[in-house]
């Protein structure tokens, strides 16, 4: 953990400016506190005996802190003009190649990175942030202060929420990427960079996944070999340097993928040790059928955590994490990942999170095949899709031939579906659809570019802490880069979506985890562990924050909770985010219920 501050001014920082903001550093006994104060620029960093990395480092007058893990260690060096073992860190080999080639070699660092650079010649600072937002990086200016920081305790200076926020994460719709839960708190963005240069401010991407947009054609053969060699890179560079690595195996395709080729590569310094997999016997939840082929095929350890439930009391409070996630109440189950990979002696664990934002594809390839007048080939794959998911062609038709270019009150539902009742009116307003742009062209590539842009509230890092890192073969930039760029015919067809993917895997795979079209879900579950916490969500909607903060009607939310106990169907991906939420904020705010439940709730 760091944090970092800069005098716009000019004038000098001593230790003692920033020592409220050192006090919130998070720390377990026995960590140290190490610091570089350097004129108006001041950097701390915990340190710990078992850290991956260290977190602060000097090359010549450039001073950094942050959280560097590189890909590309060997091109970054030679950007450098240096060998690789150089120096002590990749964190330290980023400033030699910012020394050698200033800003322009950003773009060229691979990995999971944030961090901060000053540069006291140029009376400049750099914020940097990987491309996906895997490494998270919090920007606040306070009084005559600019504050970064890889968590928000040491900036956060109150616990004022910004609702707008709140209302995104309510209704699923994307934020803008820089927004935080806390109001006066932002990120620095995924594939962002922020500069400081005396006090003046400027921010920048310096990638973007509109850059890359996808060809019309392509050989399929050579296109399968050359996706599963940056596949396989995208593995070992996850591996590398690390001893025994442990991966997540819910029997799905990318998860098996990752699984799979762990176990045949053997890069040097890693090993794959061991999976977890999560059993679910209610509903669709047991995924043993698939995950076990994978474990037989290749002999791997196997630990199974059995019928984990939401908001389950394993002794401990919940953890009051930087920001609320969609699977926040399965706490307990994430915790007992950590003690089996930190037990086992391992720090990292990988997960095939990535491959649904670029890879599944979607069908707006339809709607861009006829604004480009290609009609006859539009009209060509409407009838292949409805025939294949026996749907009438004319509905198929009016959803991706007519609607898109109809003026947005003339289309099908312009007024979105009717959100849940609960939410307030102004969040059923914001629940509209967006005008579909009749510019043509490019809607299948801006579908994509958007899915990646929420990435970062997907990614799993928020409840694990600083115990595990999690890392994201699929988020391989290279393969990224070069999988946009697939036509869509070799990312989506139907009952093949990821189609590459698994053409790519051939003989990774079990034929039975490589062709299959169903996927597990935890509906069943979410709603026996509303019967099962009974107490506790009784307790915790009573007077509910979301409430207090005008986002939902306590009353009506509570009634739909009691309708899911009943069996009636709801909005049940809203039901779990709104629930989700208001957890997370009870526990922010020490208003969780952490006694025992009642007897008559723990049957």
């Amino acid at each position: 953990m760091f944090v970092c501050a800069l005098r716009p001014g000019g004038a000098a920082l001593s230790r003692g400016d920033v020592f409220g903001y050192i006090a919130r550093l998070r720390r377990d006994e026995g960590d140290a506190l190490n610091s570089i104060v350097d004129g108006p620029f001041a950097a701390v960093a915990t340190s710990a005996p078992d850290d991956l990395r260290p977190k602060l480092a000097r090359w010549r007058t450039l001073t950094g802190a942050g959280d560097v893990r590189l890909d590309n260690r060997a091109e970054v060096a030679a950007l450098a003009g240096i060998q690789a073992g150089e120096a002590d860190s990749d964190l330290q080999l980023v400033l030699a190649a910012l020394d050698a080639r200033g800003e322009a070699c950003i773009r060229q660092l691979l990995g999971d990175f944030a961090f901060v650079v000053w540069d006291p010649g140029a009376e400049k600072l750099l914020a940097v942030r990987d491309a996906f937002g895997v490494k998270p990086l919090y920007q606040r200016r306070s009084d005559d202060l600019v504050l970064f920081s890889s968590e928000v305790g040491p900036i956060q200076l109150d616990e004022e929420y910004d609702v707008e926020y709140i209302h995104a994460q309510l209704t699923g719709f994307a934020t803008e990427v820089t927004a935080t839960i806390w109001r006066g708190l932002t990120s620095v963005e995924p594939g962002g960079v922020v500069r400081h240069r005396g006090t003046v401010r400027t921010a920048e991407r310096y990638w973007r996944p509109e850059e890359f947009v996808p060809e019309a054609s392509g050989d399929e053969e050579a296109n399968c070999l050359r996706f599963r060699q940056l596949l396989e890179d995208g593995v070992r560079t996850r591996m590398e340097d690390t001893g025994d690595v442990w991966a997540y195996l819910s029997g799905g395709l990318d998860s098996s993928s990752v699984v799979g080729l762990a176990s045949r590569l053997r890069p040097e310094g890693g090993r794959l040790a061991g999976t977890v997999t999560f059993v679910d016997s209610l509903g669709e939840g047991d995924e043993r059928a698939y995950s076990s082929a994978v474990v037989d095929k290749y002999g791997i350890r196997n630990e199974q955590l059995h019928d984990y439930w939401l908001w389950q009391d394993d002794g401990m409070p919940p953890p009051a994490t930087d920001h609320p996630a969609p699977m926040y109440p399965f706490f307990a189950r994430e915790r007992r990942v950590s003690a089996i990979v930190r037990n086992a002696g391992s720090r990292v664990l990988l997960s095939g999170i990535g491959a649904d934002h670029y890879l599944s594809g979607n069908l707006d390839y339809i709607t861009d095949l006829a604004s480009r007048r290609q009609f006859r080939a539009a009209m060509n794959e409407v009838t292949r899709w409805s025939v294949a998911t026996r749907q009438s062609f004319w509905k198929v038709g009016r959803r991706f031939l007519v609607d898109p270019f109809l003026p947005g009150i003339m289309r099908r539902g312009a007024a979105g579906p009717a959100g849940p009742a609960w939410m307030s009116p102004s969040l059923n307003a914001r629940s509209a659809p967006a005008s579909a742009d009749r510019r043509g062209g490019g809607r299948f590539a801006h579908s994509i570019a958007s899915a990646l842009g929420t990435l970062p509230s997907w990614l799993e890092r928020t409840m694990h802490g600083s115990d595990v890192e999690i890392r994201y073969p699929f988020l391989y930039r290279p393969l990224v880069e070069w999988s946009l760029r697939l036509p869509p015919s070799q990312r989506v067809r139907p009952y093949a979506r990821k189609w590459i993917l698994r053409q790519a895997t051939r003989d990774v795979l079990p034929e039975k985890v490589r062709t299959r079209t169903t996927k597990g879900g935890i509906d069943a579950r979410v709603l026996w562990s509303l019967h099962r916490e009974r107490a506790r969500l009784d307790a915790l909607l009573k007077d509910p924050i979301l409430a207090q903060l005008g986002c939902i009607d306590a009353a009506r939310l509570r009634h739909e909770v009691d309708q899911a106990r009943r069996g009636v169907p709801v909005h049940n991906v809203q039901l779990l985010c709104a629930l989700s939420l208001e957890t997370w904020l009870a526990v922010r705010n020490g208003r969780w219920d952490a006694r025992p439940r009642t007897a008559a709730t723990a049957a």
